[in-house]
């Protein structure tokens, strides 16, 4: 069973653990606490100890502590579960309330710490005629990569000509505009001390996928959605027909962005770029967060297919063939 750890909480703090245990042992009072001989030890002066003023036991020869469930354990050797459904009768408490999914508690946790910290920025949503202000013509950068224009128009992609920008829109999962995203199209812009990608408005709270909002139906029908790195490697896979994709825009996720994912009751296939390693902290957390909840695999260049990392090609940079071999060599992560 997997419990909820505010209702634990509530059920002991409704037993009275010195008034349980007064029947069945010898106390003596020492100041504020409460002793006796310790049963789970040679005990020649009294070491287990009970404060009423916390509720708490504790032996000071074996280390042994806690409230009524631990002491249930400890001392009348029940399985935890039945521990907890004894200390729920004692304190009259309605078991099946307590009993929830590891699921549940994660995004309880996550939106409780949320709004003890701070309360993320919410996204404007703003008018589509934003987008007006751009137009629809010849990628001729992406178009030798490979992506079809039929592909780039499909995803909204446009060209911001007074900034010299290639300009897409971000949505949210209802497809509603919260921010657009340009990429410089000066091949020297490190020299010029540009960057390569901007968001035209504030971020925001980092819980959506880029392009998620065309891809949903496609990952719900399969159960499985695969995360790139940029919204390119989507349109991509999407022209070969792997269509339930989608972009996080980076390497590592955010909670929200985990989040989402857990909702969606699919599994994960991860499919980062070729200079990502899979065991750094920041993505093993994130790995490791998510296989509590879900099927995750990885895309694990072991054979070199895209260059080795010094080339930090995604899975779709090579070609179709690559990309499948790479796609059906997928490992899950236990």
């Amino acid at each position: 069973m997997q419990y909820d750890e505010e209702l634990l909480q509530e059920i002991e703090d409704n037993v009275d653990l010195l008034e349980y245990v007064k029947d069945y042992y010898d106390l003596t009072k020492k100041g504020d606490d409460y002793f006796t001989n310790c049963p789970l030890h040679v005990d020649v002066t009294p070491s287990l100890s009970f404060t009423p003023s916390k509720n708490k036991y504790y032996c000071f020869s074996c280390g042994k502590g806690g409230g009524i469930i631990s002491f249930l354990v400890n001392f009348e050797h029940l399985p935890f579960d039945d521990a907890v459904a004894k200390a729920a009768r004692i304190a009259g408490k309605d078991l099946s309330k307590m009993c929830k999914s590891e699921t549940y508690r994660f995004l309880n946790n996550l939106k409780r710490n949320r709004s003890i910290h701070s309360e993320p920025v919410k996204h404007e949503i703003l008018d589509e005629s934003e987008m007006n202000a751009y137009e629809y013509g010849r990628v001729d950068e992406w178009l030798d990569e490979g992506i079809h224009q039929d592909m780039i128009d499909k995803f909204g992609v446009k060209i911001d000509r007074w900034a010299n920008r290639i300009v897409y829109p971000v949505r949210d999962i209802y497809g509603r505009l919260i921010n657009i995203k340009g990429r410089t199209r000066y091949p020297n812009y490190k020299q010029l001390k540009l960057m390569k990608y901007i968001n035209y408005r504030k971020i925001g709270c980092m819980d959506y996928f880029q392009s998620l909002d065309i891809t949903l139906p496609f990952v719900k029908e399969k159960g499985e959605i695969i995360i790139f790195e940029s919204v390119k490697s989507v349109m991509k896979a999407y022209q070969w027909g792997y269509k339930n994709c989608a972009s996080a825009e980076k390497h590592t996720l955010t909670e929200e962005q985990i989040r989402l994912l857990i909702k969606l009751h699919v599994d994960v296939v991860l499919a980062f770029d070729s200079d990502i390693n899979y065991w750094s902290n920041e993505v093993k957390n994130n790995i490791d967060l998510l296989k509590r909840f879900t099927n995750v695999f990885i895309i694990d260049d072991r054979n070199g297919l895209l260059g080795g990392a010094e080339s930090k090609n995604s899975p779709v940079d090579i070609d179709l063939d690559t990309w499948q071999i790479l796609y059906e060599s997928k490992r899950k992560i236990i």
